[in-house]
């Protein structure tokens, strides 16, 4: 903890149920989407580049921010500089590659997976992770992983060979958790006061009141299409919560 969202919790419950069935190692696939640009924003950073670059990612079949940075407490704010990762490559597909695979969703993906699958005591393998996958995929031009939009171009050629064709040429579909949803209805009074906390946490000099609940009455409305930065606020309450609870235990002793 923090961790990552509901699902982590859920995904958590898949190792508690292999260790109980006696299965001791796992195979995970991690790691294929992002050799062989899988996801939709691969396509449109091929599209419109000087704005996708930026923008894009780093949360699947989402179409705005996914980060709420302004309302941060501007002096809070100012003490973490914009994430600005590096761009080895000449072109802005290979570079949200290497983002997604040095910075953000695979080191994201794997701080859990190993953690909740060490939990109960699962070996959990990557097979797909193996560095000379990724360093042939990176060494392929754009028009082996996306043609006419679709990723993973290449590897569905080859899977041809071998699978039926509406199986082959199935769209990449993202796979929503219904955490977006949850929050706004049946969890909704437990994330206002996990947002709440937050907000006082600290001695209030983290996140900027006014804003944060501003964007939580929009969220609340449907207008945003991923609950990401929902999230953040949550786990700062979260955090608050069970500090607090641990220095009144500690007093007890």
């Amino acid at each position: 903890e923090p961790f990552g969202g509901l699902p982590t919790l859920a995904y958590a419950r898949i190792f508690e149920r292999a260790r109980q069935d006696g299965v001791l190692v796992l195979l995970d696939g991690q790691g294929m989407d992002e050799q062989w640009a899988g996801y939709d924003y691969y396509a449109r950073a091929l599209e419109s580049p000087s704005v996708v670059t930026e923008t894009a990612g780093p949360v699947q079949g989402t179409s705005q921010r996914t980060t709420r940075p302004e309302c941060l407490i501007p002096d809070f704010r100012q003490q973490m500089p914009l994430f600005s990762p590096e761009k080895p490559f000449s072109d802005p597909l290979r570079n949200q590659q290497y983002r997604d695979t040095r910075y953000t969703k695979i080191p994201r993906a794997l701080r859990f997976n190993d953690r909740i699958s060490m939990r109960s005591s699962v070996e959990l393998r990557e097979p797909f992770l193996d560095h000379r996958l990724f360093e042939l995929a990176l060494r392929q031009p754009a028009h082996r992983k996306i043609e006419h939009g679709t990723g993973k171009w290449l590897l569905r050629k080859i899977a041809k060979q071998s699978l039926p064709t509406p199986v082959v040429d199935a769209p990449k579909r993202p796979l929503q958790t219904p955490q977006r949803e949850w929050l706004r209805e049946p969890l909704r009074e437990w994330a206002n006061d996990c947002i709440e906390e937050g907000l006082m946490a600290y001695g209030g000099c983290w996140l900027d009141s006014e804003l944060v609940r501003n964007e939580w009455t929009a969220y609340q409305t449907g207008v945003c299409d991923s609950s990401f930065h929902i999230w953040q606020w949550i786990s700062v309450g979260l955090c608050s919560q069970i500090i607090r609870e641990r220095q009144q235990a500690f007093k007890r002793v």
